[in-house]
């Protein structure tokens, strides 16, 4: 073939994505392609990712962490989209439920999001914010985190909207990243406190989740507390505990928790919680995508990128449409399991960017349309046990998920 003759990789794909795919329509009739459900001018393909969302398991985690922590209020964080959730779908699915306060999100539009849905609970901004963004949270009743001198800031806008801010105070005792310390937590209390339009509605901290250090701070916080209340400064509720804390402390759980991956049905560290039957979680959504192709590799045949996997002997390979751009760890091959026709495969070769190697074994009778399981609620097939297999990190594998996958309420 000439020079001129050659095509490019990248042409030779471009060309490719123009042909039709046997047995696949895009026709609204068919049933081939999806519809997202947050856009009806986004069609997916049926063997695309998709998440499936349980809302009575996301019901269930909130009821045993409230019994775990006899009842005290639930600020539920639902930050970084739900922890892949979606964050409007867990506050709608959470909002109805008493032992729900409200809400904790760190991103601006995250708390917009939610007020733009009708979500009427209280609304808490873990984050800095001033300026226009500042009135913009204080006009949708979205309450924020202070750790910096806003007194006069919030003062102004409770004289123009004519009402009083509720604030978060947040103090820093160990962590080191946001937050008030030393003589500072008194400076910037006291002028709160004694500005009309504003008030403290609570008062808290974040645990470094270092087992012996957290008890120092638990000591730190409440002695910090203890001060501010001497001087007759109302630090409003104390709260502390996110899930591992819920955990590990009681004497941490105060007036009220803040539960983000717990609500979700992970633990954080499967070894300590779930082994023990600490509390029962239920995984509250699923992802699953569709083989999209199976093909049967000789003793000494290689897969992946460079040649990651070798057939040690004749085998069958499963080809999922999910990849790393869909946030599926590059760490899944070789440790992790998927789950097919109820059986559970190894992950193999490499994670490219779209799609995932499953090893089917010698004789296999999954075909292309089947549904392949990358975690739900089945033991096994849990994100606790990904999260074991591959010594990896259960916020890492749910919060990275691509927000442009469907989620379907099931």
């Amino acid at each position: 073939m000439s020079v001129g003759m050659k095509l490019s990789r990248l042409h030779f794909l471009k060309s490719l994505s123009l042909l039709p795919i046997a047995g696949f329509s895009v026709s609204a009739s068919g049933s081939a392609a999806k519809r997202s459900e947050e856009s009806e001018d986004v069609m997916y393909s049926e063997y695309d990712p998709r998440i499936e969302v349980y809302p009575e398991n996301l019901r269930h985690n909130a009821r045993e962490i409230a019994a775990a922590v006899d009842g005290k209020p639930i600020m539920a964080v639902i930050k970084n989209n739900g922890y892949g959730m979606g964050v409007v779908r867990s506050a709608e699915i959470l909002e109805p439920m008493d032992e729900i306060e409200g809400f904790g999100v760190v991103k601006l539009s995250e708390a917009l999001q939610l007020r733009k849905a009708g979500i009427t609970k209280p609304v808490t901004l873990l984050a800095l914010c001033h300026g226009d963004e500042l009135e913009e949270a204080v006009r949708q009743d979205i309450t924020p985190m202070v750790y910096t001198p806003l007194g006069e800031e919030l003062e102004q806008l409770a004289q123009k909207y004519d009402k009083q801010i509720p604030v978060e105070v947040k103090l820093d005792v160990g962590l080191g990243r946001i937050g008030l310390r030393g003589e500072e937590i008194f400076e910037i209390c006291r002028d709160l406190h004694q500005r009309e339009g504003v008030a403290i509605k609570g008062t808290f901290i974040t645990f470094t989740e270092a087992r012996d250090f957290d008890k120092e701070k638990i000591e730190r916080f409440s002695e910090a507390v203890s001060a501010l209340s001497s001087e007759g400064i109302d630090t409003g509720r104390m709260h502390a505990a996110s899930t591992t804390p819920i955990f590990r402390h009681p004497e941490a759980h105060f007036d009220m928790v803040r539960p983000g991956i717990g609500l979700y049905g992970v633990y954080p560290q499967p070894e300590d919680q779930r082994e023990k039957q600490l509390m029962d979680l239920r995984p509250a959504f699923s992802l699953k995508c569709k083989v999209i192709h199976v093909k049967q590799l000789q003793k000494g045949d290689t897969a992946g990128y460079g040649q990651a996997f070798e057939a040690q002997e004749n085998t069958w390979l499963a080809t999922l449409p999910m990849g790393h751009a869909d946030g599926w760890q590059r760490s899944a091959a070789e440790c992790a399991k998927v789950r097919i026709n109820d059986k559970l495969y190894p992950v193999v070769a490499s994670v490219s960017a779209s799609h995932t190697l499953v090893d089917l074994g010698a004789e296999t009778d999954v075909q292309v349309g089947d549904e392949a399981i990358i975690f739900d609620d089945q033991e096994g097939s849990r994100p606790d046990d990904i999260v074991k297999a591959c010594g990896t990190s259960a916020y890492d594998l749910l919060m990275h998920l691509n927000p442009q996958i469907p989620r379907e309420v099931v």
